[in-house]
């Protein structure tokens, strides 16, 4: 009776101000969640209504988006409190994850942490479940190796991605629509699939054509990815050429714009890129 959810774009602003108004029901506090309204974007009265609110009401509101210069943002930055979650930077997540294994009287080697973090991919929260399990494990052993995080790790997203390209590489056909099946049952969608293909094909080239030119801390910062997995990349880019690289991105353009169009079906957008490119690399 006392909880009040409002989610998108179309909130009832007046409902608000009527809710966050009236005193709580035999309970000390009443509270409102708003999630994603997209009211830190545009000019509204929500900084005029919660002025007006008791103090016994408290409103959380989550959002995607935000524009600081917006009134309501700098109200809240002067009468609330304001957290930005933003994913961990590479400097911080390692030693954090390292943290976490010693807590639990577990080591690994930098090099293994690193081959862990490919395969787990950069969510905090899927990284502790993994760490988890391979704490379980190895048992009263205290040195997790790679060989551990091969056998117990589900490898997420990223990891898959990286090994459906390899596949793709070596013509393995059976091993790159496995992987497909594994990140359909992960929920990502087909479209998704076919865009992530696309931003790995996309570094792959840019670092096939950057070549020995550049370090490797820049080579990370120009194409976006953790400075400990250039190597990886760099590894994986020697086994296509240019031309091949080029012609893989021309077909994701392709299968994306008619899917866009409607002329592909959702279904059948990431099946058919996967089927074109092996046949265009055997």
């Amino acid at each position: 009776m006392n909880a009040s959810f409002f989610e998108g774009t179309s909130v009832p602003l007046q409902e608000v101000m009527s809710l966050g108004s009236t005193l709580p029901f035999f309970a000390e506090k009443r509270l409102i969640l708003m999630e994603n309204t997209e009211l830190f974007k545009s000019s509204n009265e929500m900084a005029d209504i919660l002025k007006n609110f008791p103090e016994t009401t408290f409103v959380v509101f989550v959002e995607k988006h935000v524009d600081k210069r917006n009134r309501l943002y700098k109200w809240i930055q002067k009468n609330g409190c304001i957290t930005e979650c933003t994913t961990q930077q590479e400097r911080d997540l390692l030693p954090w994850a390292a943290r976490y294994l010693k807590e639990h009287g577990k080591s690994c080697s930098r090099r293994t942490m690193e081959y862990f973090i490919t395969k787990t991919g950069f969510q905090m929260d899927n990284i502790v479940n993994e760490l988890d399990k391979l704490i379980g494990y190895v048992g009263e052993r205290p040195e997790i190796t790679d060989t551990d995080i091969d056998t117990i790790c589900s490898g997420q997203t990223v990891g898959k991605i990286f090994d459906m390209i390899d596949a793709v590489a070596t013509g393995e056909n059976k091993t790159v629509f496995r992987l497909y099946a594994d990140l359909l049952e992960l929920k990502e969608p087909p479209p998704r699939i076919l865009h992530l293909l696309g931003r790995h094909i996309n570094i792959l080239l840019q670092i096939k054509e950057t070549g020995e030119s550049l370090p490797d801390r820049d080579i990370a910062k120009k194409a976006g990815i953790p400075y400990f997995t250039v190597r990886k990349y760099k590894t994986q880019a020697k086994r296509f050429s240019k031309r091949q690289l080029l012609s893989l991105l021309e077909k994701r353009a392709d299968y994306e714009e008619r899917f866009k169009t409607g002329n592909l079906s959702e279904k059948l957008v990431a099946e058919l890129f996967l089927i074109k490119a092996l046949a265009g690399n055997k």
